[in-house]
C-alpha cells in the first residue's frame, strides 16, 4: 500500500472515530497519578552531572545495571544506560534524597500531571468522554490540583454512607502528601563521555525516576469497593495502570499477594453483570520479576481482556515468563527483531489469555487479536490509526487540550520508514502461509488463532517532548474500540 494510501485510512479513521466518541456512556480509570519534575537534558548539565560524581565510579555502577535507585551513582548509571541505548526506562526509588539531590544540583523545567493513569484520565476528559471516573488511592490537595478543571471528570468517594463523583479538587485527603517523580528528557545527537567511553545518543527518549515510599498502595477502601455497581453502570470499560507500585512485602507484614487478590477483586466486581466489559491494562517498565510475574499471571490473565505494552516491556513479559531467548531476540537490533516481537505477542495473547495485545514501537503498531473479540480487523486498524494520531498530537505540540488539538496530528505525514522497517515480518508471514503480500500491506491479516493489525505509524521528526505518548496510544487506541462495541452488557442491580 503507497503512503498516500495510508493517509486516506488515516483520514477516514480519524473521521469515524471522534464522530462517535460521544457514543461511550464513560471510562474508568487508575490507579496511578502523580506530579512529574520534568527535565530536558542538554550536553553541559550532563557533564556537570557526571563530573559531580566521577566517571569511573559511575562507570562501574553502569556494569551493575542498578534495578532501583538508591543513590546518585546509581541514578547516573541508570540515565547513561538509557541515553546509550536511547531506550526509555523507569526505575524507582524508596526515599527522598534522589529528589533532594536534583533539586539541588539540576533543578526542573516545568511540572505537569504523572503517571499513567493521570495522564489517560486528563487526556479522555479533553477529548470529550462524557464521563471520566478516576480513581487514586493516595490523592492529595497538590495531585488534585494537576488534573483538568473539566466537569465530565470525576472521582469517587463516600460521603455519609452514599457514593458521590466529584471533581478531584473537592475529594482530596488532606493527611497525604504528594508523589512526585523526575522524568529526565534527552535528544538525538546528545553527545556523552564517561571513563574513555564515548557515544551519541541514537534518540529522544527519557528516564523516569519513580518516587515510590512506603505509605503508596494500590488499594480500594470497602465502603468504596461496596459501591462500585454504581459506579459500573455509567461506564463501557476500564483503564488499569500502576500495578507496579505493588511491593513484595510491606512493613506491617502484608505481601504483595494481599494486594494482587484486592486489585484482582476490583477487576471482578467491574465485570460482575457484563464479563464482556472492556479491561486494559497498561504495562510499564517493573525492575522487580516477582511482581513482573505477579501482575502478569495474577492480574492480566483471565481478567483482563487487552494488555499494552512497548518493544522493551514485550522482552521483559516474554523473560519472565520463560521465553528468555525470545526475549532476547525482541530486543537485538537486526532485521529479525520484528519477527521475534511478532512471536513474543503470540504467545502473549495464548498465555495470558487476553484478546488483545497492543504493541507500540518507533514507527509502526501492532494488535494481536484473537478471534473472539467483538471488532473485526479494520476496527482495530482504525483503531491504532486513531492511536496513532494522538500519538503524533502529543509529540508535536506536547498537549491535547480538545479535541480539535488532534487535527495536528492529523497533519503529520506517515512515516514510510516505518513500513519499510516491517520487510522482514512480511516475508516470514508470507513464507509460514500465514498471509499474502497484499494482505500484509492493507495492515489487516487473519492468522490461524488470531487476527493480526500492523500500520505505520505518524511520527514527528523532532518532538516536543516525550512523556504521556505511549498513554495517548493505548488510551487512544481503547476509546476507538469501545465506540465499536455495540453490546454495552446487562444492567446491574444496584446493589450487588
Amino acid at each position: 500500500m503507497e503512503i498516500q494510501d495510508w493517509e486516506k485510512h488515516y483520514e477516514d479513521a480519524y473521521m469515524i472515530i471522534t464522530r462517535s466518541l460521544k457514543d461511550i456512556r464513560g471510562v474508568f480509570v487508575a490507579y496511578n497519578s502523580n506530579i512529574d519534575a520534568i527535565k530536558r537534558l542538554n550536553e553541559d548539565e550532563i557533564r556537570k552531572l557526571i563530573g559531580i560524581l566521577g566517571c569511573s565510579t559511575i562507570q562501574e555502577q553502569v556494569t551493575q545495571y542498578p534495578r532501583e535507585i538508591k543513590d546518585p551513582v546509581d541514578l547516573m548509571a541508570r540515565l547513561v544506560i538509557s541515553m546509550r541505548d536511547g531506550k526509555a526506562a523507569e526505575v524507582p526509588t524508596y526515599n527522598t534524597d534522589i529528589h533532594e539531590w536534583l533539586m539541588d544540583n539540576l533543578g526542573f523545567d516545568r511540572a505537569r500531571m504523572g503517571g499513567q493513569a493521570g495522564i489517560m484520565s486528563n487526556l479522555l476528559a479533553n477529548l470529550g468522554i462524557q464521563n471520566v471516573i478516576t480513581y487514586v488511592p493516595w490523592l492529595s490537595k497538590e495531585q488534585a490540583e494537576y488534573f483538568v478543571d473539566s466537569p465530565n471528570l470525576r472521582h469517587p468517594a463516600v460521603e455519609g454512607g452514599n457514593l458521590v463523583l466529584k471533581h478531584p479538587k473537592e475529594v482530596y485527603d488532606h493527611q497525604l502528601k504528594p508523589k512526585v517523580n523526575w522524568i529526565l528528557e534527552y535528544s538525538k545527537g546528545t553527545n556523552v563521555c564517561c571513563a574513555g567511553e564515548c557515544f551519541t545518543v541514537p534518540r529522544d527518549n527519557r528516564l523516569i525516576i519513580s518516587s515510590r515510599p512506603d505509605w503508596l498502595h494500590i488499594d480500594m477502601s470497602n465502603e468504596l469497593y461496596e459501591r462500585l455497581p454504581q459506579i459500573r453502570q455509567g461506564i463501557d470499560g476500564a483503564l488499569l495502570a500502576g500495578y507496579q507500585m505493588i511491593k513484595e512485602e510491606y512493613d506491617d507484614g502484608t505481601t504483595y499477594s494481599y494486594y494482587v487478590e484486592k486489585a484482582v477483586n476490583v477487576i471482578t466486581r467491574l465485570k460482575q453483570c457484563n464479563p464482556r466489559m472492556q479491561i486494559h491494562v497498561e504495562f510499564t517498565s517493573i525492575q522487580n520479576r516477582v511482581i513482573r510475574k505477579a501482575i502478569l499471571t495474577d492480574i492480566v490473565k483471565k481478567h483482563a481482556t487487552s494488555l499494552g505494552l512497548d518493544t522493551v516491556e514485550v522482552a521483559n513479559a516474554l523473560n519472565v515468563l520463560g521465553y528468555e531467548e525470545l526475549a532476547f531476540a525482541v530486543m537485538s537490533k537486526d532485521e529479525k527483531s520484528v519477527v521475534a516481537l511478532y512471536e513474543g505477542a503470540v504467545r502473549l495473547l495464548k498465555d495470558l489469555q487476553l484478546q488483545v495485545v497492543n504493541i507500540h514501537s518507533l514507527g509502526h503498531y501492532i494488535s494481536l487479536v484473537s478471534r473472539d473479540h467483538p471488532v473485526d480487523v479494520e476496527g482495530h486498524r482504525d483503531a491504532l490509526l486513531f492511536a496513532s494520531i494522538l500519538a503524533a498530537t502529543q509529540a508535536s505540540i506536547g498537549h491535547i487540550n480538545s479535541i480539535d488539538d488532534t487535527k495536528e496530528g492529523l497533519e503529520v505525514p506517515v512515516y514510510d520508514k516505518g513500513h519499510e522497517d516491517l520487510g522482514s515480518l512480511a516475508t516470514y508471514l508470507v513464507r509460514k502461509g500465514v498471509c499474502s503480500m497484499d494482505e500484509f500491506e492493507s495492515g489487516c491479516i487473519n492468522a490461524m488463532g488470531h487476527s493480526l493489525v500492523i500500520v505505520p505509524t505518524k511520527v514527528v521528526d523532532k518532538p516536543t517532548g516525550t512523556v504521556g505518548i505511549g498513554d495517548a496510544i493505548s488510551a487512544g487506541a481503547f476509546i476507538a474500540l469501545l465506540t465499536k462495541i455495540k453490546d454495552k452488557g446487562e444492567k446491574c442491580p444496584e446493589h450487588t
